[in-house]
């Protein structure tokens, strides 16, 4: 039974971040519509969930990336904003998050340095902020 699944979904695109999102997404407004009791919400949510898997089981590899790299430019400052607040929340009271104004590297200085002049590592940008 193992070697027919495999064998099923060898010839698939499967999931990635775009398919996530649609069945995540979907799943959510059919929960929102148990409360809201539109009909609306739950026939977008259904429909989202469904085109989610459509997009697992397709073999259409070139059409299904294209549409996930287009997912992933389109929400980039999205995913940042939360990438950034992590990476803020992981550095506690020790240590501040900056962002190079050239190349975005995030750089984690510690705190109580004052004014102090930041090299970013990666395009060698320098620049000043108060730690």
């Amino acid at each position: 039974m193992r070697d027919k699944i495999y064998n099923f979904m060898r010839t698939r695109y499967g999931n990635d971040q775009f398919s996530s999102f649609l069945t995540w997404m979907g799943l959510i407004l059919i929960i929102i519509d148990v409360w809201a009791k539109t009909g609306v919400l739950y026939f977008l949510g259904l429909a989202s969930f469904i085109y989610g898997y459509v997009r697992i089981f397709s073999k259409k590899y070139d059409k299904r990336a294209a549409e996930n790299k287009w997912f992933l430019s389109h929400t980039a400052s999205v995913r940042n904003l939360f990438k950034r607040m992590k990476k803020s929340k992981e550095a506690g009271k020790d240590y501040r998050i900056f962002t190079c104004p050239r190349c975005e590297q995030m750089i984690r200085i510690p705190r109580g340095k004052g004014r102090i002049e930041i090299r970013c590592p990666k395009c060698g940008n320098t620049f000043i902020k108060k730690s």
